[in-house]
């Protein structure tokens, strides 16, 4: 699944194995889930066609998520 225009905050019924973020050099941000990193990241390369150069990248974090690998929110660790 692609999240267009959001690397935080996202609110989805669908809880993917994986997620990672991503912004170009067109400022263009977005979040695209998948069963693993390279899957991500392969979706991550497709967009450059269209918006230029991936200029940042990271694993999605949230109370779900850690460095972009599902953990289910009873696992997440809090700072």
């Amino acid at each position: 699944m692609i999240y267009y225009n959001t690397i935080s905050d996202i609110k989805s019924a669908i809880l993917e194995p994986f997620r990672m973020c991503g912004r170009f050099v067109d400022d263009f941000e977005v979040t695209v889930g998948s069963n693993d990193e390279s899957d991500c990241m392969e979706k991550l390369g497709e967009l450059t066609e269209q918006h230029g150069e991936l200029v940042w990248y990271s694993g999605y974090v949230d109370e779900d998520y850690a460095n972009g690998e599902y953990i289910g929110r009873e696992n997440f660790k809090y700072d």
